[in-house]
């Protein structure tokens, strides 16, 4: 029972770090068009950015071993995304919703013609269509931007970030989270919306809080609780993370030990032991990964510059592709990385 409060004091605590939100000046965007690509410094070479926060919780807790609550699976028809709509939550202006949701003003004038200039409270607009082009991931997770990002897009079963302008991936990310929290919703009829973490700016590049995330590629999901909210729930996260692999496009997750081991019990129970080292081959041990895990997607295989590790962990075939990367960066930025300051972060 102490593990288990110490957890959920950790995802109380934690809250605001997890979505690593700061006044990044370069949150708003601009009215540019798509294809200028932000201006940012490379991060420092580490894999992805671990959290300071330290959770521990009952690995017995929540395991719901009878189902009782789960629905029968039907199989779920994946999400087109041609068009993705966001709500206003409060009053709101064109200008506004450049800085809070990182759209340019020139997007959303021409996805919502009609648009008045004082936009109320619950106001629908498009933030997405299929005709604004596809999108494209450029270079490495650590150093590397994203062109015509598309939004998460809002939903029941999912909470979005609370720092929208983070909400953006490429089209084939955005597919595998939605059809992944689309199948968790319908097997847990009672769950509770996921909360999802920050992915990437529209136009990708630096992020504060974290040295990934820059490319259209990355993810952060909050770990799921029991139904008392004082524990881990092992069963709920592996369904998640086995669906997540099962869509065949991870390239891999990051969690902490310790929740890992819970994990596992639970995968064991479901498929075998046999059978869980192929799925737990692609998990890692990342510190602080401790109520949120860190979900790497593949890049897609039209995006001929993408590239799939953080430097310097590239391997062989990735590097290939790095030597296809501009020399600089635009405005004369070099793409070296001798520079570089990273935020500092809270908690």
């Amino acid at each position: 029972m102490i593990a288990a409060v110490l957890f959920i004091g950790a995802l109380g605590g934690g809250a605001a770090a997890f979505f690593f939100a700061t006044g990044d000046s370069d949150a708003a965007g601009t009215d540019a068009s798509d294809d200028d690509v932000a201006k940012t410094d490379p991060p420092s070479a580490s894999e992805p950015d671990t959290d300071k926060q330290a959770a521990t919780a009952d690995p017995q807790a929540g395991t719901d071993k009878t189902n009782a609550n789960a629905k029968p699976l039907e199989p779920v028809v994946p999400r087109t995304l041609d068009e993705v709509t966001w709500t206003t939550e409060t009053d709101t202006t064109l200008e506004e919703l450049k800085v809070t949701w990182g759209i340019p003003k020139t997007v959303l004038t021409q996805l919502n013609p009609k648009l008045p200039r004082a936009i109320p409270t619950g106001t629908t607009l498009v933030v997405h269509a299929a005709s604004l082009g596809a999108s494209i991931s450029i270079g490495p997770p650590n150093d590397g931007r994203l062109l015509r990002g598309v939004p998460l897009p809002q939903d029941d079963a999912w909470r979005l970030p609370d720092d929208r302008s983070r909400a953006f991936g490429t089209l084939e990310t955005i597919k595998s989270i939605t059809a992944a929290m689309d199948a968790y919703a319908q097997r847990f009829a009672d769950a509770e919306p996921i909360q999802v973490g920050d992915l990437s700016r529209r136009k990708g590049g630096q992020i504060s809080g974290h040295q990934s995330h820059q490319s259209g590629i990355d993810v952060d999901v909050r770990l799921v609780v029991d139904e008392s909210g004082e524990g881990f729930d092992a069963e709920r996260n592996w369904f998640l993370v086995k669906t997540l692999v099962d869509g065949g496009d991870i390239r891999a997750i990051f969690l902490n030990r310790t929740e890992q081991a819970w994990l596992r019990e639970a995968a064991v129970a479901d498929i075998g032991e046999t059978a869980v080292d192929e799925y737990f081959a692609l998990i890692s041990h990342e510190p602080g990964h401790t109520y949120h895990m860190h979900v790497r997607f593949m890049c897609a295989k039209q995006d001929k510059r993408c590239v799939g590790f953080s430097q310097p962990d590239a391997g062989e075939h990735d590097t290939k592709r790095l030597k296809k990367l501009p020399p600089r960066l635009p405005g004369g930025t070099k793409s070296g990385r001798s520079k570089i300051r990273l935020p500092k972060r809270r908690g």
